[in-house]
């Protein structure tokens, strides 16, 4: 309960009564030591490990309350023991989406019945009906708030304590064994002081894939969840489920696409929150209060979903993100098909696979290796484009060579740099 007791300053009759469920005991004499709070968090815990649903969740509740000795303190719904874990941190937002992924229904356009980009309505069709059920929105996405469990994990002082091993316990010999030997934590280091002398402040990845939540794989329905990964803890913690943060779930049937970045809007409003300003923290191993910030060293994803987030091309004749427009491609005139014949251009010059004719394209290979285009030469190329999210309308303009198709996630995908790319372009 002190982890969470900060979050209560403006509602101390909330905080009062988790007080008090975490300290009455599941039924008299109950042994164990097992509350009202802890049976909860037990059995709450168990349902998110084993995939239950709600209906057998709550079915499960009213057996095990039939069973204990009367009267008990058990809860026996479902909604009861949702509306005690938000109250603990452990809540989502749920937010409506226009189900061209055009606009999210927040903010401005919140009390909104219809897309104000597509004039679709926001709510489903009634089937063999003209109308539409208001109960039942057309898409919805689940926000999961990062900061509230950062904020978690800095109160407790073992997890505090992992959070600085990359400063303080590893082993520094000049190999790559953490991403803090990596150039882009070291990069952000020297670029940013402020930022890397408190080795508090969060590194953070981003992963995002499609995937289908349903047995029947014949079933073509894609959703897509969103996850921060902290590179802060060790490799052995950083990982585990534990601490692998979901903060987004698109919903289907449709993969988002080059959308996705309409439903990547409050994560990133978080992301730039943490880096800009920060917010306040207590560490409970220091036992003190500091200002927490954060930033996004990379993007985790395959090639197909890298394209979705970057906004670049990745097909046809210039689809290698390092090569550009320099990228060796070929149409194979039979398949009907481009492939890519280039990579030997990455070997050392004195590599016997460069002289090789018959077994590649029958030339042999001469060129250099290109070097990553900067985050400069991005923006130059990004600049002028003008995106309209939407799958009922065109996609916009697209850069002159032909190979950016949007502008506001390029620069962090692409060069695997510092959060700021991200925010000059939103």
């Amino acid at each position: 309960m002190q982890d969470v007791e900060e979050e209560f300053v403006d509602r101390p009759d909330q905080f009062e009564k988790l007080l008090s469920d975490a300290e009455k005991p599941l039924y008299d004499s109950c042994p164990n030591n097992y509350t009202k709070l802890s049976a909860i968090v037990r059995l709450y815990n168990l349902k998110a490990a084993n995939g239950w649903s709600d209906k057998s969740f709550s079915n499960l509740l009213v057996a095990i309350s039939d069973m204990l000795p009367q009267p008990n303190e058990l809860y026996t719904s479902m909604y009861q023991v949702k509306k005690t874990m938000s109250s603990l941190g452990m809540g989502y937002e749920k937010i409506h989406a226009c189900c061209n992924d055009c606009v999210l229904y927040s903010k401005e356009y919140k009390d909104l019945e219809c897309c104000p980009v597509c004039g679709v309505s926001r709510w489903k069709l009634e089937k063999n009906k003209d109308t539409n059920k208001k109960s039942v929105p057309a898409k919805v996405i689940w926000y999961i708030p990062p900061i509230s469990r950062f904020r978690r994990l800095f109160r407790n002082d073992t997890h505090a304590k992992n959070l600085t091993w990359h400063a303080t316990g590893r082993i520094k010999d000049g190999m790559l064994r953490h991403p803090a030997d990596a150039p882009q934590w070291k990069t952000i280091d020297i670029l940013y002081p402020e930022f890397g002398k408190d080795s508090r402040n969060l590194r953070l990845g981003l992963a995002a894939d499609g995937m289908n939540p349903h047995s029947n794989q014949s079933t073509s329905y894609s959703t897509w969840p969103v996850i921060l990964v902290n590179y802060n803890l060790p490799p052995h913690l950083c990982m585990k489920r534990k601490f692998v943060m979901l903060t987004i779930l698109i919903s289907g049937p449709k993969q988002p696409g080059n959308d996705i970045d309409v439903f990547l809007a409050p994560l990133v409003e978080d992301l730039k929150l943490l880096w800009e300003e920060g917010v306040e923290c207590f560490d409970g191993y220091r036992n003190e209060t500091f200002n927490l910030r954060a930033t996004l060293l990379w993007t985790i994803n395959d090639f197909p979903a890298y394209g979705n987030l970057s906004g670049y091309s990745v097909k046809g004749y210039k689809a290698c993100p390092i090569c550009g427009n320099d990228t060796c491609s070929e149409r194979l005139k039979h398949e009907k098909k481009i492939c890519y014949m280039g990579h030997r251009r990455f070997l050392p010059q004195a590599h016997q696979f460069r002289k090789q004719r018959k077994k590649f394209n029958g030339r042999p290979e001469h060129e250099k290796a290109s070097q990553p285009l900067t985050g400069v030469q991005i923006l130059e190329s990004v600049s002028d484009l003008h995106v309209e999210f939407d799958k009922g309308k065109g996609k916009g303009n697209i850069s002159v060579d032909g190979t950016w198709k949007k502008n506001q996630f390029s620069l962090i995908c692409h060069t695997g740099k510092t959060y700021m790319c991200v925010i000059i372009l939103m």
